[in-house]
């Protein structure tokens, strides 16, 4: 036991010398010109600046008189509600067919055996003529079907493309 309160007492005398200590960096005294900032914007007026804090001695600004609300009536601004459209791309032009189906069910498992066999011009023609011919009221058909066979048609030229 008396042995080892020497120990640490020992450890104390003895110093380790670290080599790095010795090392100098001639770099630290060199002039470096990065360290000087001299910003030229600062010396901008900006009148922006003193917002919060506005000049006495400048002339005093007029506020902007708010519109008083009559009873009864709201003032809405105007909106233009209307979208602008993106740029349609040009559809490509197919030769003009004209089938003789006497249903619009005919044409639409006509549309479909194209699409199978991978015929997408094809497939596309008649649902072009379909829609050709309810719109000149040859062929009688109703909303749904309207509305598939322009989903078809709009589907096929996403196929061409």
């Amino acid at each position: 036991m008396v042995l080892s309160l020497h120990t640490a007492a020992l450890s104390a005398l003895y110093k380790i010398d670290n080599p790095a200590d010795k090392i100098k960096n001639p770099a630290e005294k060199i002039h470096n010109p990065a360290t000087e900032i001299n910003n030229p914007a600062s010396n901008i007026y900006n009148p922006a600046s003193r917002m919060n804090d506005p000049n006495p001695l400048s002339p005093p600004t007029q506020s902007v008189p708010q519109t008083s609300v009559t009873e009864g009536f709201a003032v809405v601004p105007y909106v233009d509600k209307r979208k602008e459209k993106p740029l349609l791309k040009p559809r490509q032009a197919l030769p003009h067919k004209s089938y003789h189906f006497k249903t619009v069910n005919a044409y639409m498992v006509a549309a479909k055996k194209a699409f199978n066999r991978d015929d997408y011009k094809e497939f596309l023609s008649i649902s072009e003529d379909a829609l050709r011919r309810i719109r000149a009221g040859t062929l009688q058909a109703s909303a749904e079907m309207k509305q598939k066979l322009t989903n078809y048609e709009r589907f096929g030229y996403g196929l061409l493309e």
